[in-house]
């Protein structure tokens, strides 16, 4: 109350926009979309009001201009959809999203960016605090409970989004913690990812965890040189916690044990991946691509053509379509093809390179570090994950891509 009360009059509602942020993510894609765009608009209002509209033109900026621009006509040409041209379009809020995050977190003084951090930490603790619940209680504080055994649903309820949230928000609330209280008291930070892994693997959603302990590692051995034992002692105490739960928890011991570690050991990873349900949406995927090489199918329309029988064997007939391929490479091969897909990923890659070597510098932008490896992850191959183009992957995406742009004092 005190940071808000300092705040000027004029930065109160933006800032309740921003802080609102995670809370819309749960609530559902209108109420997002709607904040996203409130967002964006007080944006232009005010740099155009202030004659700060020279801050949009910079080399980024244009950047994404071209993405854009290469996604509209991806969707006019080739996908030749409403959905897909009204998906393209609506990535210019995004853009503006993250210039916002941009303009807002540069020019405005700590008390702005306190709040709103402070905000984001609290709706994560109160999410890991429901989780905690849904686990030993069987649902959560609002009476949700996941359909599927070993798996939590929280806020999300039948969507099963929650993991996400969790890998979206994870490495900003630990650098929230370590940046704000690290100097103060040494063990808080690492207790804080110590419990916040654990609350990864509780969730159920295997993808999303394995991405969130190899960010978390990371992130904890980069961050501080120092303190190795403590940083070694966290990860045994971890093994030791997932372990017992594994083996006293017949439903995440079929998820861990029997549907990943005994496979794997007996037919590889090539042969893992075949068998499973994401295996036969990546043959799908992957035929698609092989008769559409250059441009894809189009953002968005790979629900529409992966029910043509061409694209199916025998062994996928069974699936039938599906709204993407869950698996972010296979997603940007099939619906924008080569060119699209080589677009994407030098612009990550130079993304990722960009922020470790601005990191490096010092090692006092840990935030940085945290959107660097978040990006990193979303990158990985192989393991399944939502779909790209989507209202809430595509939010926490650009929410941590937001902070690898903004420059600190």
């Amino acid at each position: 109350m005190i940071l808000l009360t300092n705040l000027k009059n004029s930065d109160k509602f933006i800032c309740f926009l921003f802080s609102i942020l995670p809370i819309s993510l749960i609530v559902g894609s209108a109420v997002l979309n709607i904040i996203i765009i409130l967002i964006d608009f007080y944006f232009i209002i005010e740099i155009f009001y202030k004659k700060q509209n020279k801050f949009l033109f910079n080399k980024i900026f244009f950047i994404f201009v071209f993405i854009w621009s290469l996604l509209l006509l991806n969707s006019i040409f080739i996908a030749s959809t409403f959905e897909s041209l009204t998906r393209s379009f609506g990535f210019l809020r995004f853009i503006l999203l993250i210039f916002a995050f941009k303009y807002y977190f540069e020019k405005k003084d700590d008390n702005f960016k306190k709040l709103i951090f402070g905000v984001w930490f609290l709706i994560f603790i109160i999410v890991t605090i429901d989780i905690y619940i849904e686990f030993f209680s069987g649902t959560n504080i609002l009476g949700f409970k996941a359909l599927y055994p070993g798996r939590i649903a929280s806020f999300t309820g039948d969507e099963l989004k929650i993991g996400n949230y969790y890998f979206g928000f994870i490495l900003l609330s630990l650098s929230f913690i370590y940046f704000n209280y690290h100097k103060h008291n040494k063990y808080l930070f690492y207790i804080a990812a110590l419990i916040f892994m654990l609350t990864s693997f509780i969730i159920g959603e295997r993808s999303n965890f394995f991405k969130v302990f190899l960010i978390v590692t990371v992130f904890i051995f980069l961050v501080n040189k120092q303190n190795y034992l403590k940083k070694i002692s966290i990860f045994i105490l971890f093994s030791i916690l997932s372990t017992s739960i594994i083996f006293s928890n017949e439903s995440f011991k079929s998820r861990f044990l029997d549907e990943i570690f005994v496979p794997l050991k007996e037919k590889g990873i090539s042969k893992f991946i075949e068998n499973t349900k994401h295996g036969l949406h990546f043959e799908i995927a992957k035929n698609i691509f092989e008769e559409n090489k250059i441009f894809g199918v189009g953002i968005k329309n790979f629900r529409n053509v992966s029910k043509n029988i061409k694209y199916h064997s025998a062994r996928t007939m069974e699936q039938g379509n599906t709204s993407h391929p869950h698996q972010i490479h296979y997603e940007f091969l099939s619906e924008t093809g080569l060119v699209g897909y080589i677009v994407f990923i030098i612009f990550f890659i130079y993304s990722i390179f960009y922020g470790l070597k601005i990191y490096f510098r010092n090692r006092e932008n840990i935030f940085i570090l945290s959107s660097s490896l978040f990006i990193l992850a979303t990158l990985l191959p192989i393991l399944p994950s939502g779909s790209f183009f989507t209202s809430y992957s595509a939010t926490i995406f650009w929410i941590n891509y937001s902070f690898l742009i903004i420059k600190y004092n």
